[in-house]
């Protein structure tokens, strides 16, 4: 089978030169142990752990190993990363959760909020919580914002749960959950936020982005204003991704295509059984290929990237013809395409994007401005998917910055 990159979905940046990171490891400081018991007043957060601690020189080293050297000028704080275990619901059950808030050391006066969002992962050792040294969003409490990132449904204290994969709900509560859990956090550490909020993500976390902001916007028993959104290459119109892909007939990512459709025959209560959607021997591995306990790498080696020999004729046939209603409708429900964002949203995609098209964050540019949404596109060069999630954070960081009333 042919081997595929492990950074597919995942922000490029997450793995920076891992010869640097041994003498990292040796200058940060991590504890697995219990902080203080969390006050009873809390409603979301349930338990914090400090993860390691980063100096401000290290944090440019990084940021500069990473393809991030514009960032160097605006890191100003050493910063303290720590594990969350917060409540959430989903479909209606209350479930633990997880993820990592990320805070600056010694800043004085009110300081600005960012939640941020991690592309597509296959792994629990590659969420934010487990994965180490750190997943490299962090960069962002060093210049000053306290940064939370959810693990999602699936991955940290929710494990055992099946991810769930590009579903709107889910994906926005989940998120304004953790943001919740962090708000408390940050009162017990003492930390003023101001009244700022900034989301940010790429890929699985650029559609996340977009649900949060949009679940923000219409609840309204939450007094949060968004200051500034940024999504990049988010697949905003699932139905539209999925026709481009499946009608190309290689696509070299067949993991994604196996977590989509599994996560939403499962989630969504469809009850089909695997060789409904594939054939054999890949219907009987995709669960235990998506349990959580192999990489990127170790389930698109186990999967065709030809269509034809991966899936059922009788099931990308119902997609093309539209007989395929089911699947069809969960696609529509859950994209986050067609509606008016009140904040400023801005759109990102490159033309050399092997995976996502560039014709969704076009058409949803289209399709909100036409809606009355302030939203903006900006094509980031012609880097493959995740390279150019490198050069969509470089373009979001000075716009964001530009927005701050605390410097």
């Amino acid at each position: 089978m042919k081997k595929y990159s492990q950074h597919l979905f995942k922000l490029s940046f997450s793995k920076i030169n891992w010869s640097f990171f041994l003498l990292a490891i040796l200058i940060w400081s991590c504890s697995d142990d219990p902080e203080p018991e969390v006050p009873a007043e809390n409603k979301f957060l349930l338990e914090s752990s400090l993860k390691s601690e980063l100096n401000e020189n290290l944090l440019k080293n990084i940021a500069s190993l990473g393809g991030y050297g514009s960032f160097t000028d605006i890191i100003r704080n050493d910063i303290e990363i720590h594990r969350l275990k917060y409540n959430t619901t989903v479909n209606g059950k209350e479930v633990i959760a997880s993820g990592v808030i990320s805070i600056p050391k010694n800043v004085s006066g009110p300081i600005p909020f960012l939640s941020a969002h991690r592309g597509t992962i296959f792994g629990d050792s590659e969420s934010p919580s487990e994965a180490n040294p750190f997943y490299a969003f962090e960069l962002f409490a060093a210049a000053g914002y306290a940064t939370v990132l959810p693990d999602m449904i699936g991955f940290g204290e929710s494990k055992d749960m099946i991810q769930h994969y590009y579903n709107k709900e889910a994906n926005a509560q989940v998120t304004i959950d953790m943001m919740r859990a962090g708000r408390e956090f940050l009162k017990e550490k003492e930390i003023e936020l101001n009244d700022q909020l900034f989301l940010l993500g790429y890929s699985q976390g650029g559609f996340i982005t977009v649900a949060t902001q949009q679940a923000i916007e219409s609840d309204p028993t939450l007094d949060w204003d968004i200051t500034a959104v940024a999504a990049g290459a988010g697949s905003y119109n699932i139905e539209f991704v999925m026709d481009d892909v499946i009608n190309r007939g290689i696509f070299t990512a067949p993991g994604f295509l196996s977590l989509i459709v599994y996560s939403f025959n499962e989630v969504n209560n469809f009850g089909k059984p695997m060789d409904y959607y594939f054939k054999e021997p890949y219907a009987s591995q995709i669960p235990e290929l998506l349990n959580g306990s192999k990489g990127f790498g170790e389930v698109n080696s186990a999967l065709s990237d030809t269509l034809s020999v991966y899936f059922q004729s009788s099931f990308v046939e119902g997609l093309q013809n539209r007989t395929e209603t089911e699947m069809i409708n969960a696609f529509k429900s859950n994209s986050v395409q067609d509606w008016k964002p009140k904040a400023p949203l801005r759109l990102y995609h490159s033309s050399g994007d092997q995976y996502i098209p560039i014709e969704d964050s076009k058409e949803t540019t289209e399709v909100m401005t036409k809606n009355g949404a302030d939203v903006t596109f900006t094509q980031v060069g012609d880097k493959p998917h995740s390279a150019a999630s490198v050069d969509m954070v470089i373009e979001a960081v000075p716009w964001f910055e530009s927005l701050r009333t605390d410097l």
